[in-house]
């Protein structure tokens, strides 16, 4: 992960100043298991196979190969309760490796988004608000404040969010929304700690015009 911000360092320092402060950037980070390890909140899967309901962390779930057909057997009320959805963010654990390589990239002049498979947008985004902190450029921890905005946060099983959504898995439902980021940014970084989101975004930048594809950076982020 230091080796892609290197490379991306190396390519600014090619750049005129001038041109380096107009250049528009942008860093997207998915929330469970990779800005925070959540409190509180399971995903519950009854399958055909299943003899009772077996209770699975984000982390577990992330590990599940679920697909349209079998998301029916899968129970997301802890995500959908706004009481608990509020309560893991705010009394979750930091992932520091993670939000360490997010101050370098804030540093850099980053704008930061939010890309997550949780429902409930507004909570997620209330409840980051308060939770989220970097370092400045003297080192001091400070709360996120004005960096994370309103707009920059998907959360991409929200009822809302998913009307404007065609996309059926939550992986495809994140690379739907970074395509239509991408006409918008001089350059994105996306961390995900799930390798299905992590594919699916090597497709899309596999797939897109090269004006575009050459913007995405992608980093599977750390445990």
């Amino acid at each position: 992960m230091r080796n892609l911000i290197r490379q991306v360092l190396k390519e600014y320092t090619d750049q005129p100043l001038n041109e380096l402060a107009k250049t528009n950037r942008l860093i997207v980070l998915d929330v469970d298991d990779t800005l925070l390890k959540p409190s509180g909140v399971y995903i519950y899967r009854k399958l055909p196979t299943d003899p009772q309901e077996i209770t699975l962390t984000p982390y577990e779930y992330g590990l599940e190969q679920v697909t349209p057909e079998t998301k029916k057997y899968y129970d997301y009320r802890d995500f959908i309760d706004p009481v608990k959805t509020q309560k893991s963010i705010e009394q979750a654990e930091p992932i520091v490796t993670n939000l360490a390589v997010m101050d370098d990239y804030l540093k850099m002049g980053h704008q930061i988004a939010i890309l997550t498979a949780r429902s409930n947008e507004q909570i997620v985004f209330d409840g980051l608000k308060k939770w989220l902190m970097y370092k400045d450029r003297k080192g001091n921890l400070i709360p996120i404040g004005d960096r994370l905005t309103r707009e920059n946060v998907f959360a991409v099983n929200d009822v809302n969010r998913m009307e404007t959504l065609e996309s059926e898995t939550d992986y495809e439902k994140k690379a739907e929304i970074m395509e239509k980021l991408l006409h918008g940014y001089d350059e994105i970084v996306f961390i995900d700690d799930d390798m299905k989101n992590i594919k699916q975004m090597r497709m899309l930048k596999r797939d897109l015009p090269n004006i575009l594809a050459k913007k995405l950076f992608i980093m599977h982020a750390k445990e």
